[in-house]
């Protein structure tokens, strides 16, 4: 059974916090409100506390220097984890083969589609001119994607992982991540770089893209705006994020902290 966060609901002891961004930290201006980023600010000074991401590692690196995040930070839904104590160098990675990526750049730039993606912490979007390889994802509206015929059997293919998301302003999108990627691959070694066990780590988030990191752990809460499949898979859940539902939640872990 789920159960509801309140002010009377017992705080658990817990070693580290896991946040997704879009729907759960984020507002619709794709800022953190003040009042989630003092409070992250000040469980960071007691536990590691990472951002968990499907965004590419330039925005997971921004917002993690926002926050002051000094612990590992996973970008790229699971591709991409990097050490922001070692000037963001990325300690663990994971790429598609570079035929498949040059395959899909090709139909999405003959077909004008605009995306973002990234290698190893590099910006590439539609306009750039070299497509390197070791390419840890390639995002797009899931609205341009289903007008491509020929989109198809790249994801239907079973070399690469098809992942879908919601953004802060509520726009869906589409991402091609290499086989087997998700957040609680990550997570795994994530757990080992920093001797954690599962149960000891408390994770929020609201999409599709975060199933997997809410079943990897022992303190899982879907916002109250989350879609229906991630309620099942929490143990807990909190009210949506315009109701206060991060801050609640929030508040929950550092009664446990103090």
């Amino acid at each position: 059974m789920i159960i509801k966060i309140d002010k009377h609901l017992p705080s658990p002891v817990i070693k580290a916090a896991l946040f997704d961004l879009d729907g759960t930290i984020l507002d619709v201006e794709e800022n953190i409100p003040l009042g989630i980023s003092d409070r992250i600010k000040f469980i960071s000074n007691y536990i590691p506390v990472s951002i968990v991401s499907g965004r590419i590692f330039s925005e997971v690196s921004k917002y993690s220097t926002l926050l002051k995040l000094r612990s590992p930070q996973i970008s790229e839904n699971g591709a991409i984890i990097f050490d922001p104590l070692k000037k963001n160098k990325i300690i663990y990675k994971r790429f598609m083969d570079q035929d498949i990526t040059d395959l899909i750049f090709n139909v999405l730039d003959n077909n004008n589609v605009q995306y973002f993606s990234s290698s190893n912490g590099k910006h590439i979007t539609h306009n750039s001119r070299d497509k390197t390889n070791e390419v840890n994802i390639i995002t797009c509206l899931e609205l341009d994607i289903a007008k491509l015929k020929n989109i198809k059997p790249f994801i239907e293919s079973d070399k690469i992982t098809i992942v879908y998301s919601r953004g802060s302003q509520d726009q869906n999108y589409i991402s091609f991540t290499p086989r087997g990627i998700n957040k609680a691959i990550a997570i795994e070694e994530y757990k080992k770089i920093l001797n954690l066990n599962s149960s000891d780590i408390f994770a929020i988030g609201d999409g599709l893209n975060d199933i997997e990191m809410l079943k990897s752990v022992g303190i899982s809460v879907a916002m109250g705006n989350s879609y229906e499949e991630v309620f099942k898979v929490c143990n807990y859940f909190t009210k949506t994020f315009n109701e206060e539902g991060t801050i609640i939640a929030l508040d929950w872990i550092i009664r446990g902290i103090k």
